[in-house]
Order: C-alpha cells, then sequence, then structure tokens
C-alpha cells in the first residue's frame, strides 16, 4: 500500500524512484496556483504523508514572490488536514542564473518559514545541488533545469530518509 504521496513539478514527476511506499503525484510545468487547483483530487488519497516540493516554475513564469506564499499557505491548510505528516523539501537551483537562483533561496527561506510557523518538516536540500557560485551543478542536470540521474540520485537519498 502507498503510504507517501510525492506533490510538485516536472523534477517530481520524472523522478526515477521506484518504491512501494510512494505515489508520485508530479506534473510537469505545474506551479503553485496549478496544484492548488487540483489539490481536491490530492486531498482524497489514503496515504499518510506528503513529500511537497515546487515553486520554480512560479518563478520562471515571474511570479511574485507573495504569490507563491500565499498558494504555498493555501495548499498546505489542506494538506494539513488530510495527512498525518507534511514534508517540504525546498525547491532546487538552476544553471548558470544567479538573480534566479537569488529568488530561489528568498523564496526558500519564505517557506521554510511557513514551515515553521505551521509546525511542518523543512528539508533544505538546496545547497547539496550547488555549485561555487549557488547555481545548480551542471553534472546534476540535463539541461540547467531539470535533473540527471546523479541529480537524482541525490535527492532520492534525501527522499529515502523520510519514508
Amino acid at each position: 500500500m502507498k503510504k507517501t504521496v510525492l506533490l510538485g513539478d516536472s523534477i517530481t514527476e520524472w523522478n526515477p524512484l521506484k518504491h512501494d511506499e510512494i505515489l508520485n503525484l508530479g506534473i510537469a510545468g505545474d506551479t503553485t496556483l496549478d496544484i492548488w487547483s487540483r489539490i481536491e483530487g490530492i486531498k482524497k488519497m489514503e496515504c499518510n504523508k506528503v513529500i511537497f516540493k515546487a515553486g520554480i516554475n512560479d518563478i520562471l513564469k515571474k511570479f511574485s514572490l507573495e504569490k507563491s506564499c500565499d498558494f504555498y499557505k493555501k495548499i498546505l491548510q489542506l494538506l494539513h488536514i488530510n495527512f498525518e505528516e507534511v514534508i517540504l523539501l525546498s525547491i532546487l537551483p538552476i544553471e548558470k542564473h544567479e538573480r534566479i537562483n537569488a529568488k530561489v533561496r528568498k523564496l526558500n527561506k519564505d517557506i521554510e518559514e511557513i514551515a515553521e510557523y505551521n509546525n511542518f518538516r523543512f528539508l533544505d536540500i538546496y545547497h547539496l545541488f550547488c555549485d561555487e557560485k549557488l547555481n545548480l551543478k551542471s553534472e546534476y542536470s540535463t539541461d540547467g533545469i531539470h535533473l540527471s540521474p546523479q541529480g537524482y540520485e541525490v535527492l532520492n537519498k534525501e527522499i529515502l530518509k523520510l519514508l
């Protein structure tokens, strides 16, 4: 029986991790608004834990950080009601975009504060993926945003610790 939902965007959807306890509900291109719009179906899952990571598409589609945080709060209210445990993963950096990655770090800080305020677990994995300039390490990416097999190896090592 599936016990844990992975919720997020393309990095979640394309995750090759296969595990008897995991139900992958990632959708490529999803913003926090998209996830909010499909939350009704997610909250009906008979799982007890959700691991949630989203936000890079918000930044790339030029959502304000305030708008992203508002949708995070709305999503988390419903997840909290429907899952025993809610775990938030930080957004990952992208390659060679210092300005975008500065926004990612700011949104990660905001997400961490939301998690702390609501007593959710926040796992900051951002720095596991960074080069010396705080950009995504090229060996962890296939196209500057999405993860390579080596990148998924790092991510899934952290996810498996949460099961």
